[in-house]
């Protein structure tokens, strides 16, 4: 995720000051590769110790990583329309759709990629492996993400409970015990159905994992173990889903295989033996 959007999308977490540096970069890209961390603090007018937060804030490496982040954005930096409002326009070319979303997708991936934490991803993975039932929610596009969890993990042995009403789980949480765990997926962190999930969690020390973009949002704040994928590159106003949908499943999918991999024998068998009643099943009614 290039520094611009990773600004955007924790800008309501930033304190004054923070924020006040980070319009400074914004607009003064060029010139903040070439500054030490004092420079800039003197030149937006703050302190070196405030630059280290908003560093911390934006979750990169070091200040020194963050002009690397800087560098690179200004080589790639291309003329484009970042207020549109629609990610297609009238009589788009099928070339020219099949090639802008492929774009999209491979930029999208990257940067989940860059934001996805070994230390977190191994916590969840450690989680469920001790975890006797999964209860998954999430709603709109961010249900389909839900119903690949169930998908993967209950096709493993686990038990899984997977709804998009709320009116639904929630009698189904009351009988949920500590050693349960429930996975919600909101890209923005803000779904209020979600939220009041993660307040009914921590009151009743039912152990919970997020799913959201970038941010400090309100899902974050509340998860035990927050997951999270870059902001998707589509514009507010969306024809579809894509890209959050996309970095979503990507992420499911490396804590799928990093949890078959770290209880390999008994998923493996576990698989082996679903897709054995699977088969045994099409055979019935194969046509002779």
């Amino acid at each position: 995720m290039n520094f611009k959007n990773r600004v955007e999308a924790t800008r309501r977490d930033l304190t004054t000051s923070e924020e006040k540096i980070a319009n400074y970069i914004l607009g003064h890209p060029k010139k903040t590769v070439k500054m030490s961390i004092n420079e800039l603090a003197v030149a937006s007018r703050t302190s070196a110790a405030t630059v280290s937060r908003l560093v911390k804030s934006l979750q990169i490496e070091s200040y020194t990583a963050m002009k690397v982040m800087i560098s690179v954005d200004l080589a790639g930096q291309k003329d484009q329309d970042t207020d549109e409002k629609l990610d297609i326009s009238t009589n788009d070319s099928f070339d020219k759709i099949c090639n802008h979303l492929v774009k999209n997708e491979i930029e999208n991936l990257n940067h989940t990629r860059e934001l996805l934490q070994e230390g977190t991803c191994q916590g969840v993975v450690k989680r469920l492996l001790k975890t006797d039932t999964i209860y998954v929610f999430g709603v709109g596009a961010s249900s389909l993400a839900a119903e690949n969890i169930y998908q993967k993990w209950s096709r493993v042995g686990y038990n899984v409970v997977c709804e998009t009403d709320i009116n639904v789980i929630l009698p189904q949480l009351s009988n949920a015990t500590k050693a349960d765990t429930l996975w919600l997926i909101s890209n923005s962190g803000e779904t209020p159905e979600c939220i009041y999930l993660a307040n009914y969690a921590r009151k009743n020390h039912l152990f919970t994992i997020s799913l959201t973009m970038f941010g400090q949002n309100s899902l974050v704040k509340k998860a035990n173990l927050a997951l999270t994928t870059c902001k998707p590159i589509e514009p507010d106003v969306r024809v579809g889903a894509t890209n959050s949908i996309t970095g979503q499943f990507y992420v499911i999918n490396v804590l799928f295989y990093l949890y078959f991999s770290r209880d390999f024998d008994r998923s493996l068998k576990a698989i082996t033996a679903s897709r054995r009643e699977v088969e045994n099943y099409r055979q019935i009614f194969k046509v002779k």
